[in-house]
């Protein structure tokens, strides 16, 4: 079983199936998309509601995942090794991930790099 307590999140939007991917947003266009892709896809994960009103995603637990305070985030518990994976603003990237952690970490690096650049 994965554990998740190193991710300060959990204490706020406790895992309940700490083994499947963790998935923190809110039913908005971008925030569905992920939720879109993990159906499809038929990977397993929880979601848990990220509630704007209630300015949740500018917690101190929310931050600790993702610090640009947008949603979606993920934790995925089956990262490279084997150790739990932080990802956030990466729904648009996931279907050309390569299955390779090595590999994964690359295209993430270059996602990023491109993203920032414009």
């Amino acid at each position: 079983m994965s554990d998740l307590s190193n991710f300060p999140i959990t204490r706020k939007w406790p895992a309940r199936h700490p083994q499947k991917i963790q998935l923190y947003s809110l039913p908005t266009p971008n925030g569905v998309k992920v939720s879109i892709m993990l159906e499809e896809t038929g990977l397993p994960y929880e979601p848990h509601l990220v509630r704007f009103e209630a300015n949740e995603q500018r917690s101190p637990e929310f931050l600790s995942l993702n610090p640009n305070n947008k949603i979606p985030a993920i934790i995925d518990p089956n990262g490279p090794d084997g150790a739990p994976l932080p990802l956030f603003e990466s729904a648009r990237f996931s279907f050309i991930w390569p299955t390779r952690p090595a590999n994964s970490c690359r295209a993430m690096r270059q996602a990023a790099i491109r993203h920032c650049n414009g």
